[in-house]
């Protein structure tokens, strides 16, 4: 398992102004986001650039990798196959894929807050009330399946042992090349919103889509220097 240094701790504050997030089970805790993936260096650049880099630096999470590969038992680690019943393409092997969530699960010996995130499609499509639930879970383990996708064994299996942790979720009625791209997205969305990461704290709290308001609201038009433009 290879490991970032990227330990962060999301304390929320209260206040005086009206908190649009009031009622979200916001606490203190530090967090670990934990990524199943073949292909580990898409992540690079994503998490040494930015305010997610600047987040590295100032140890306010923490993020390991863990390659399914290293699961797999014969010589050339072969993580796919082809579909049983004939078709286009490679399914990933639901072994290893199962092993490699589960390396994760007993590193956390005595943790319960967790939650398996599997981007895939779904009927669930993910928005701000997933990133604010998701905030409030020590661990988020982000299962990054590719080609045709995974086993279906590997998703029954976690709804089986993880019935309350895992969950299938989409971006939305397109197709990517695999479930990397899709997992940074929710990192993001969840990691912005913990406390240090945006110095200010009303560019998260004063937003669009508040769960709050029914998720219909857009925020006010921008502005900036200079006062007139073309």
């Amino acid at each position: 398992m290879v490991y970032i240094s990227l330990t962060f701790t999301i304390i929320i504050c209260g206040s005086t102004a009206v908190d649009p997030y009031e009622g979200f089970n916001f606490s203190q805790y530090v967090m670990h986001i934990h990524l199943i993936s073949i292909f580990p260096d898409i992540f690079e650049s994503f998490f040494s650039t930015s305010l997610i880099g600047k987040a590295i630096e100032k140890k306010l999470i923490t993020v390991s990798f863990v390659n399914p590969r290293d699961f797999c038992d014969d010589k050339h680690q072969q993580i796919d196959d082809e579909p049983y019943g004939g078709g286009d393409g490679m399914v990933m092997k639901a072994e290893p894929m199962i092993m490699a969530v589960e390396s994760v699960v007993e590193d956390m010996v005595g943790h319960k807050s967790f939650k398996i995130v599997m981007p895939s499609p779904a009927e669930s499509i993910f928005d701000q009330r997933h990133a604010l639930s998701w905030s409030s879970f020590e661990h988020l383990i982000f299962v990054c399946g590719r080609y045709e996708g995974i086993d279906v064994r590997f998703e029954e299996y976690m709804e089986k042992m993880y019935a309350d942790h895992f969950v299938k979720v989409s971006l939305g009625k397109f197709v990517l090349l695999g479930g990397e791209v899709a997992s940074m997205t929710m990192v993001e969305a969840v990691v912005r919103l913990v406390s240090g990461v945006i110095k200010e704290s009303g560019s998260w709290q004063d937003e669009s889509y508040n769960p709050l308001k029914g998720m219909n609201n857009i925020e006010h038009p921008q502005y900036t220097r200079p006062s007139e433009v073309r």
